[in-house]
């Protein structure tokens, strides 16, 4: 089974959805059911951005419960009753119950398994970036979209010798476009070279890639290479005994012929160990950036020691949370206005009231 849906892109709407259906009477109709769910990912999307600071949503959610639900009885969270209605099965009632308990390590590894576990294609992105170490997504500078030399760089990472072929028959066909059909061109060509398996289009990788960084299986970083931009997706999992024990093994069975294995990135954050080769990266990426006014773009310190460490970067803000809880704090946060985007997160700290934080230091 493929995942076919663009706008499921945070494995939290499938958290809501399961709240949604536990939390409505049994005589609930389908129809009720959906539009609930859609009213609730839209306020936890209103409310996440409005806390990150970030523009209000343009989309409207408002077919979003009816892509939950059948995705919750796929991953057999939910069956269909009477009435078409939807119901909690035993096994997404344990899964709920692991989210209000807060036993938020086993529910990670549940979604990460029944994720890989039902979605082929999810699967072989997943496999891909194991196999590749990162897919480079280039993003274009609209100053120089039209230039071969130009659109050879962003092609290099991907296609090596190649590139210059490569962007001649880009340029070719997109003869007078602009900055935005380049760069999509660009990536489609990027993924038919990286995923060849499968005719994935630019959006649905997109919303693949964003879902895949909720469920902890991807990274997404920016990340600057002799004048070019990229967007950079690797895996913080790994397919061979790792040599430190910050992962675990997910043994997914497919079928009675065939499995997939990996390990998952899961680092005891509240470990003293952990902690400091969290910091020791910190202060080794601060050697490697250049400061404005003393402090360095958090966003950028996250990119560069998650990768370093090859942690999920919701792990790296975790542990950053934690050295923050120090006494006294080894480094000092601040908070720039200009910067901020979807994929520019800052820092969330929720210590009795909920703050954010783009900017570092060591104190």
């Amino acid at each position: 089974m493929n995942i076919t849906s663009y706008n499921v892109t945070d494995v939290g709407y499938h958290y809501i959805g399961l709240r949604v259906l536990a939390g409505l009477p049994s005589s609930a109709r389908r129809e009720e059911q959906t539009d609930t769910i859609a009213k609730s990912v839209r306020k936890y999307v209103s409310d996440k951005a409005l806390r990150l600071m970030l523009p209000e949503p343009r989309g409207t959610f408002e077919t979003v419960g009816e892509k939950i639900c059948p995705e919750l009885v796929h991953l057999q969270f939910a069956k269909s009753v009477k009435r078409g209605a939807y119901e909690l099965t035993d096994k997404g009632r344990a899964v709920l119950s692991l989210l209000d308990n807060r036993q938020f390590q086993e529910l990670r590894r549940v979604m990460a398994t029944e994720h890989l576990r039902i979605y082929d294609n999810l699967r072989l992105v997943v496999k891909k970036h194991l196999e590749l170490d990162a897919i480079w997504r280039p993003v274009v500078n609209a100053d120089r979209f039209d230039n071969s030399d130009y659109i050879t760089g962003l092609l290099v990472p991907t296609f090596g010798e190649e590139a210059a072929k490569q962007a001649d028959q880009v340029l070719s066909t997109l003869n007078g476009s602009n900055p935005k059909k380049m760069e999509d061109a660009l990536r489609h060509r990027i993924l038919l070279k990286a995923v060849p398996e499968m005719r994935i289009g630019v959006p649905m990788f997109r919303a693949m890639c964003d879902r895949l960084v909720s469920l902890r299986l991807l990274n997404q970083m920016k990340h600057n290479q002799e004048g070019y931009e990229f967007l950079k997706t690797y895996t913080p999992c790994m397919v061979n005994i790792p040599p430190n024990n910050w992962h675990v093994p997910l043994d997914i069975r497919l079928n009675s012929d065939e499995s997939f294995n990996i390990y998952f990135c899961e680092p005891d954050i509240a470990d003293p160990k952990v902690l400091d080769k969290l910091l020791k990266a910190i202060y080794e990426v601060f050697e490697i950036l250049t400061p404005i006014a003393g402090y360095y773009d958090l966003s950028e310190v996250r990119d560069r020691v998650s990768e370093y460490l090859k942690i999920p970067e919701a792990a790296f803000d975790e542990g950053l949370n934690h050295i923050l809880d120090l006494d006294p704090r080894p480094l000092t946060v601040g908070l720039q206005y200009e910067g901020i985007t979807g994929r520019r997160k800052p820092l969330v700290r929720d210590r009795g009231s909920t703050q954010i934080y783009n900017l570092i230091r060591k104190a």
